[in-house]
């Protein structure tokens, strides 16, 4: 066991603590932004730091510390118990049953650490010459960053809980603009891996150049309510919003919009939603959660019914559940419950056999205003552009109109899914194919 781990809940037991739980993280980040051929920002950090949980009579203490000498280390400890008395007593605040886990590899790029932060500057700036040069109405970027990170964690307990993992994080993301006439239009693209070297520089910067350069153009169509299919980023944004519905501790506050529906259809047959921890490759990937509880694959919806919520200890035990390893924090916090990786399952046809079915609908590609979704009802009015679909092909682009709905009612009308899986930041590591969603109401003119 790490010493400083020892030490507090040695500490914390000797102090009159029922139970006790160390949490240590250390690690590293490297974030360029770069502008018209020249750094913008750099941040070059690292941390480090302990956070201690304690049990006494139910009641949870807490306390962290950057500082790992022993004076502070029991001080620490000292604080916790002291903040705890003021808590309520609670009989789901226990620590978790000791559980055995399994390795998971592939979380690690040891190479990362070593590489010179040069490359990486040269990296970013490489994504905007690339994409400033691909066509000639691309002349600039809004934003064009590459960042990396490193994070390392511990977590022991009273019950013999003593366990560890790393993992590395790569990606570059680039916003191109491209201009005609008076008109501006904007595309983002996103490259992701665990090492730089994993990272499709040429690609990401021809997407988001290809992405600007096609709503170029774009016109308002007419009020109505067609067929329309979610592009996948469009699609991840969307399930990223829905993330925290997923949420026992949002249930238990009533601030989910699924709260009351376990059992019950909340999407169509053709929608299965899964939050996977231990999925290979996925940048929220962990052998296990933050309290030590085995990470696994979690099937929330399936065939459109509501099988479950995501459950740390403690909402479970006040549910009357089992934890699903969904435990997320920090070493300056407590154990929440949120998503790793969250993946709308793909289906088995193609993107353009999707596309194809449209005779006359829109294609969703970029959507503005997820911040105006309604938590625990689900209502929104997303503004949005893309391309009409007309005659089963991609025509037009389109622009400055509206779709409003609500989400449930949005899930149920899903009749198509690709088999085009994609994934980006979006509330977590969200991934989702392209959908086809039956007909909902377009604003314009």
């Amino acid at each position: 066991m790490n010493p400083i781990a020892e030490r507090l809940l040695s500490r914390a037991r000797a102090q009159g603590a029922d139970a006790a739980e160390a949490y240590l993280s250390r690690g590293t980040e490297f974030t360029v932004k770069v502008f018209n051929g020249e750094i913008e920002s750099l941040v070059s950090a690292a941390s480090r730091g302990v956070g201690l949980r304690t049990f006494s009579e139910h009641r949870v203490g807490f306390a962290y510390t950057s500082d790992t000498d022993a004076d502070a280390l029991d001080a620490l400890a000292d604080e916790a118990l002291r903040n705890g008395r003021y808590n309520h007593a609670e009989e789901a605040n226990v620590l978790p049953e000791p559980e055995v886990i399994e390795e998971l590899s592939g979380l690690y790029a040891p190479d990362l650490g070593s590489i010179d932060p040069q490359r990486k500057v040269e990296f970013a700036l490489e994504m905007e010459r690339v994409a400033t040069s691909l066509d000639p109405r691309v002349r600039r970027v809004s934003d064009v960053v590459y960042s990396d990170g490193a994070g390392h964690v511990e977590l022991a307990n009273t019950r013999g809980l003593d366990v560890g993992f790393e993992r590395t994080v790569a990606y570059g993301v680039i916003d191109a603009i491209a201009e005609q006439d008076s008109e501006r239009q904007s595309g983002f693209a996103f490259t992701y891996s665990r090492d730089l070297d994993g990272l499709d520089l040429a690609g990401v910067a021809r997407e988001a150049v290809d992405n600007a350069v096609g709503l170029l153009g774009g016109r308002r169509v007419r009020t109505a309510r067609v067929p329309v299919v979610l592009h996948p980023d469009a699609g991840t944004m969307i399930l990223g919003v829905m993330g925290s519905s997923f949420s026992g501790e949002a249930v238990l506050k009533r601030r989910s919009l699924l709260a009351g529906k376990l059992g019950q259809p909340v999407a169509a047959p053709a929608v299965t939603i899964v939050d996977d921890a231990r999925l290979p490759g996925g940048l929220a990937s962990r052998p296990f959660d933050g309290e030590g509880v085995p990470a696994r694959r979690i099937e929330l919806v399936k065939d459109g019914m509501l099988l479950g919520y995501l459950q740390n200890t403690y909402t479970a035990r006040r549910s009357g559940g089992q934890s699903t390893g969904s435990a997320v924090r920090s070493y300056k916090s407590v154990p929440e419950v949120g998503v790793t990786n969250l993946v709308l399952q793909p289906g088995t046809q193609k993107r353009d056999d999707i596309i194809g079915r449209v005779d006359d609908g829109l294609h969703v590609e970029q959507l503005h205003g997820l911040n105006t979704v309604n938590p625990v009802s689900g209502e929104f009015s997303f503004g949005v552009s893309g391309h009409w679909i007309r005659d089963g092909r991609l025509a037009e682009p389109v622009r400055e109109m509206t779709v409003a709905g609500n989400l449930i009612g949005v899930l149920k009308l899903i009749v198509g899914v690709a088999d085009d899986l994609r994934f980006r930041f979006a509330g977590g590591f969200c991934g989702c194919p392209t959908v086809l969603i039956e007909e909902l109401a377009i604003g314009g003119d």
